[in-house]
């Protein structure tokens, strides 16, 4: 399998961020979250959802984050759910990894493209996130300004990134994980 290296750092390296950046924005569902929600004024509508815990999704996205730093491969993958159809996608075609095995291979490759310790994203520029009604499921969404470097040389760089959470085991794990920085390469100085 080849894996398009730089892509996928800058992937895995904005994903965490970006993700802990819009949880942090308070951005569950209204209904999940609001307690003036409706449900109490209306009886005869369906139950009130349960209450999404964000600080549930930042821990395993905090994980993330931490693993990735540290390169620690098994540490990435305790964030991931086992399903067999997780994917994490980059920006082109050849650049999707379905299951474990995939998802392991690579992060692998990835963790060979930038400096431990280096990661800086900010992903204030565009966030959002949701959870589905039954609070089995969350997402997230940002633009995140990055900058890392590989062998001393920074690079500078933007990436829009997304992801799917699911409990599974009675966890948040990704189910999916997007990134993606089509319209311009990173600026290596």
């Amino acid at each position: 399998m080849k894996v398009t290296q730089r892509a996928m750092t800058l992937y895995l390296v904005i994903a965490l961020p970006l993700m802990l950046n819009a949880c942090q924005s308070g951005g569950t569902n209204r209904e999940a979250t609001d307690s003036s929600s409706s449900a109490n004024a209306n009886t005869s509508a369906k139950p009130a959802a349960p209450k999404v815990n964000a600080d549930e999704i930042r821990a395993v996205l905090s994980a993330h984050d931490k693993a990735l730093s540290e390169k620690s491969l098994d540490g990435v993958m305790a964030t991931f759910s086992t399903d067999p159809n997780t994917v994490v996608l980059g920006t082109g075609p050849e650049e999707r990894w379905v299951g474990p095995q995939e998802i392991r291979g690579a992060y692998t490759e990835m963790f060979k493209d930038y400096d431990p310790g280096t990661l800086n994203c900010d992903c204030n520029e565009f966030k959002t996130a949701g959870a589905a009604d039954d609070g089995s499921m969350a997402w997230l969404a940002a633009t995140c300004h990055c900058k890392d470097s590989l062998q001393s040389k920074s690079r500078d760089y933007k990436m829009n990134v997304s992801a799917t959470v699911a409990k599974q085991g009675g966890a948040w794990k990704f189910v999916s994980l997007h990134m993606s920085n089509a319209f311009q390469p990173p600026v290596t100085k």
